[in-house]
């Protein structure tokens, strides 16, 4: 027998059972640790208990194959000598339990199996008849359990005896026994301490359904490097441990409310584990399910005894919180917060002796607002919680940091709570908001004199749901009025619900879409809470509700959380992949006949033209409609269709036609709309996908880009007509006399308004006026380009790509045009159903239910069909003068990124003193390369006079936006990232471009010289 072979064999055992096979499976899929979970075992049950089935099903597998692996190898080459197959298991079991901190069960039940069918089915049915006796003798539980699993191993070299009939196989069997039996009896056991009254540590990796929210939340930050006290949990599962005779006895109605502290069986070798763990004073804490959750807090509702001193005291104080579970106080919070009733897990920590106590909220808990909020009182935080001594209350404003200073020491003049300590418990206030992803947390403290400890965080449950601006200002920015709202919201809603809907399956029964947004100070928010939610459900990382709230970057998701999501995002997928073909299909059957038939209606086979609601004086109904052009015009102004010269009597039938016009168009915009929210996201999947840079992606269809590249190409004709009938210089004037005088330029400038004239700042926004609408802000804007020098188009650069990239480019380019033809039928359908209202509204005007142009887009929708559906006289006037005082105001006010609950923060203004006192530097998102000195204008609409090398400082960027930007030097904007329009342009026309600047519109003023870096996304204030 070849001794060279047999120890190489056995090394090699040994290297494969020293290799963490279960741990990395755990690690794999969730991302934790087993050797830091529960009894530290990284063993199968451990895998289950703490990974999950599907990381617990891998482990069993991989474990499985280990153990089949020597004994397969040991028969192969040793076929003379099958003893030597179960003697490899011997260090395979030794380097499982060693090394890779396992029992090494698994592998010899397998291995034998292989090895022996018969002896191993006959120890598995003698460990379970033993397990039936044990549990006859002892009850149910964890010690019948592990004296049948012993037994098993043990039995297993008489089975072998009897049917291999081998001594040297009974040796190496009963070698494997013993050590199998002495690890079993040394090794720790997670399933007897997922349910069993084993201990906890604040310092494990806690499940909240077993150890509670409160102690869940505190190792959390305890292990994140807060100053958490150290504690010891029992958990609620072993408030169920109870004799068999004595928990299974008629299952009566409220019997749950009648429990009997006699019944919870408390060893007192855990009392005495506990003691000796904190000699002092103790505190003993509730930590029930629920208790501390995310939309409930339980504030009050269970008892917390302390100080606690002896062991008697102790299992004494367990029992009474334990029990406070079941008060009717208890039961009714539960009843009314709609909680099911699980069982209470108890906390155990070391009592502190405080100087100073009490508990801070990380922002004001009645509106979200930027102030920690701190009330105190000199001992234990217990006075404050429960209400019954006056504490010293201050609020700090954390918004301003440079006054923040000021701030402590006026608050130290006037507090018993030194100013360090004011300063370190913001700090701490602000740091555990940023760990719990931005959800603002109600914070129990405690300093003893030298440190303050966390007690207790939970989330501040009053404020919530949280909304976001995240996405909400690129999709429609700006104030938006109620009519506009009105048809945004149930469209934006239903897609977006629709689409979860597929991903989520059956889960998103629960989910409520229509409130994924709403409208605060008049501006558009996205649900965060419910957007947080859908994200958890998605197995998308935690960082989710952080990217929504704060802006930050998504993690990667654990692969073990995602892929109960697979089959729904495989159907999202499919769906996007069959969205080129589906659109064209619907382009064809539904959009293209709905333009042709609004366009008849209205009057023409071109694009409408409607009169500036704005500029209105005569309350006749408006003719809706182009029509086709006069011989001899001579001027833009007659251009616009003025009102009848007749006024016809009121026509409530005419009325209901617009009426239904306007609600067939709604009914046109769901498909578009869904389009116009899943092409985007396809695309920027597909460039992620395929690394494709926007430099690649032709933008020439883009409206934005058409529009402005036809105007400046209007532009250059201008100005070679006015060159050349001029030498001198020309000027502006030149310029409007020599466009008045050429019917060829204002043929072709009529042509591009027919063409675009269906655009407008927000596309999204019915209420803002189309570029048809105001044709003599484009003429003098085409004057304005035709007058500057090098007003030269920008010729598209041929980029050179590879094969590879050429194909990668191929995957996204066909996408890319789609998307652009989606937004140009869904700003076309938005503009028809404008001018559709701005019919209705001439129609009110003339029978007096509207006073003034622009009027009808502070009405919903619904109230414009119960007017026009009831025919009767009515009046919106003072509906309609609140709702306009109410926008007026709420443009002006300061609109917080993140709105915490339902009502926005006072507010209160903010400075430019944001910028660091030291340097000056705004910083926001790269959007353009370049960097530019210069003069900032500010432009709160397209239509401002930008002048000669302004820098504009938009609000937001839309494609009607794009003239202005392109006579900018460099954009500063408010909202937006790098695929936002102003971003496009910029990149486009080689301007310099900063995004995400929060309210640059009144923390700049014009005139202001400033530098703008589109590299490093700053703004540097130069005065």
């Amino acid at each position: 027998m070849p001794l060279g072979t047999i120890a190489l064999l056995l090394a090699a055992s040994f290297s494969l059972g020293a290799l963490p096979l279960t741990g990395w499976a755990v690690r794999v899929f969730t991302r934790r640790d087993l050797r830091a979970l529960g009894t530290g075992n990284v063993g199968v049950s451990a895998a289950f208990i703490h990974g999950g089935k599907l990381a617990g099903i891998v482990a069993v597998l991989a474990e499985i194959a280990r153990g089949i692996l020597p004994v397969l190898a040991g028969r192969f080459c040793f076929p003379d000598a099958p003893a030597i197959a179960i003697a490899l298991l011997i260090p395979l079991v030794a380097g499982r339990y060693a090394i890779a901190r396992g029992g090494g069960v698994t592998n010899a039940v397998w291995g034998l199996l292989v090895f022996s069918p018969p002896v191993a089915v006959s120890s598995g049915i003698w460990g379970l008849l033993v397990w039936g006796l044990a549990q006859r003798w002892w009850g149910e539980g964890d010690r019948a359990r592990l004296f049948a699993s012993r037994c098993g191993c043990l039995c297993t070299p008489i089975w072998v005896l009897v049917w291999r009939q081998s001594m040297p196989e009974f040796l190496a069997a009963a070698g494997l026994a013993l050590l199998l039996a002495a690890i079993n009896f040394t090794q720790g056991d997670d399933m007897a301490l997922s349910k069993s009254e084993q201990l906890f540590s604040l310092d494990d990796s806690l499940d909240a359904a077993i150890c509670g929210d409160k102690a869940a939340k505190l190792s959390q930050l305890k292990r994140a490097g807060f100053n958490v006290p150290s504690g010891w949990i029992l958990s609620s599962k072993e408030e169920g441990r109870r004799k068999k005779e004595e928990g299974r006895g008629k299952k009566e109605e409220g019997r749950k409310n009648e429990e009997n502290p006699a019944l919870l069986l408390i060893s007192n070798s855990v009392i005495q584990i506990l003691k000796s763990k904190i000699q002092n004073r103790m505190i003993v804490r509730s930590s029930a399910a629920g208790e501390d959750g995310d939309t409930s807090s339980a504030a009050g509702q269970y008892q917390t005894i302390g100080p606690v001193f002896t062991e008697a005291e102790l299992l004494d104080a367990i029992n009474r919180c334990r029990q406070s579970y079941w008060t009717s106080e208890a039961v009714a919070y539960r009843r009314q917060r709609q909680l099911p009733d699980t069982q209470m897990a108890v906390l155990i920590q070391p009592y502190i002796d405080s100087e100073f106590a009490g508990v801070m909220f990380s922002r004001n808990p009645l509106d979200g607002g930027s102030q920690v909020i701190i009330e105190a009182l000199p001992g234990g935080a217990e006075a404050v919680v429960r209400g019954q001594c006056t504490p010293v209350h201050l609020e700090i404003d954390f918004n301003k940091a440079e006054s923040l200073e000021k701030t402590l020491t006026e608050l130290q003049s006037n507090s018993i709570i030194a100013k360090f300590l004011l300063a370190e418990l913001v700090k701490q206030a602000q740091a555990i908001e940023a760990f719990f992803h931005g959800i603002p947390q109600d914070i129990e403290w405690s300093w003893d004199g030298e440190k303050v400890w966390i007690l207790q965080s939970r989330p501040i449950t009053n404020l919530q749901p949280f909304w976001t601006r995240t996405i909400a200002a690129e999709v429609i920015p700006g104030a938006i009025r109620p009519l506009t709202w009105s048809i945004n919201r149930p469209l934006t809603c239903g897609v977006w619900g629709e689409i979860f809907q597929v991903v989520l399956g059956d889960h998103a029964s629960n989910l409520n879409f229509n409130e994924t947004a709403t409208l605060l100070g008049s501006h558009a928010y996205f649900n965060a809470t419910l957007l947080g939610e859908i994200f958890r459900m998605m197995g998308l990382p935690e960082q989710g509700l952080e990217f929504l709230l704060r802006g930050q970057k998504m993690g990667k998701p654990p692969l073990g959380k995602i892929l109960p999501s697979l089959p729904g995002l495989w159907r999202l997928v499919q769906r996007e992949r069959a969205l080129n073909a589906e659109f064209k299909g619907d382009r064809t059957s539904i959009f293209l006949p709905a333009l042709q038939s609004l366009e008849k209606e209205e009057g023409s086979s071109a694009t409408s033209t409607v009169q500036d609601v704005t500029d209105v004086t005569d309350v006749r109904p408006m003719e809706v409609g182009r029509g086709k052009k006069e011989e001899g015009r001579g001027s833009s102004e007659e251009e616009i269709l003025m009102p009848n010269a007749e006024c016809p009597i009121p026509n409530y039938q005419y009325l209901t036609e617009l009426l239904e016009r306007a609600e067939q168009i709604q009914e046109w915009l769901k498909p578009i709309t869904y389009y116009n929210i899943l092409g985007p996201i396809g695309l920027a999947i597909r460039k992620a996908i395929f690394r494709v840079s926007d430099e690649w992606l032709g933008n020439d269809s883009a409206p934005e880009i058409a529009s402005v590249r036809a105007l400046q190409q209007l532009a250059q004709k201008l100005r070679q007509s006015a060159v050349s009938q001029s030498d001198k210089t020309v000027s502006v004037a030149d310029l409007a006399q020599t466009f008045a005088e050429t019917p060829a330029l204002q043929a072709d400038f009529e042509k591009w308004l027919d063409i675009y004239g269906y655009l407008s700042e927000v596309g999204t926004d019915i209420a803002v006026p189309t570029w048809r609408e105001q044709p003599e802000i484009y003429q003098k804007l085409l004057i304005t380009m035709a007058q500057k020098a090098e007003t030269n188009l920008v010729e598209k650069r041929e980029i050179k790509l590879t094969f590879s990239q050429k194909w990668r480019l191929d995957k996204c380019q066909e996408r890319a045009l789609v998307k652009n033809e989606i937004s140009e039928i869904y700003a076309r359908l938005l503009a028809h159903l404008r001018w559709s209202f701005l019919e209705i509204e001439a129609y009110g005007l003339a029978m007096q239910v509207f006073q003034e142009s622009g009027d009808i887009f502070y009405l919903k929708f619904g109230e414009i069909q119960q007017w026009i559906r009831s025919g009767a006289s009515v009046s919106f006037k003072d509906t309609i003068t609140e709702r306009r005082d109410r926008l007026v105001a709420d443009r002006d006010r300061p609109i917080p990124p993140v709105v915490y609950g339902n009502l926005l923060p006072n507010s209160q203004t903010r400075a430019i003193e944001l910028a660091t006192s030291e340097t000056n530097i705004i910083q926001g998102i790269p959007a353009s390369i370049g960097r530019v000195e210069g003069f900032v204008k500010i432009c709160r609409t397209a239509s401002t006079d930008l002048g000669e090398n302004a820098i504009a400082v938009v609000p937001y960027t839309d494609a009607g936006w794009g003239p202005l930007l392109l006579g900018a030097t460099a954009i500063i904007a408010e909202v937006g990232g790098q695929l936002s329009h102003g971003a496009i342009i910029a990149r486009e026309y080689k301007i310099p471009a900063v995004m995400n600047i929060a309210e640059a519109t009144t923390r700049l003023r014009d005139g202001q010289k400033v530098r703008v870096d589109g590299y490093l996304g700053t703004v540097e204030l130069l005065e």
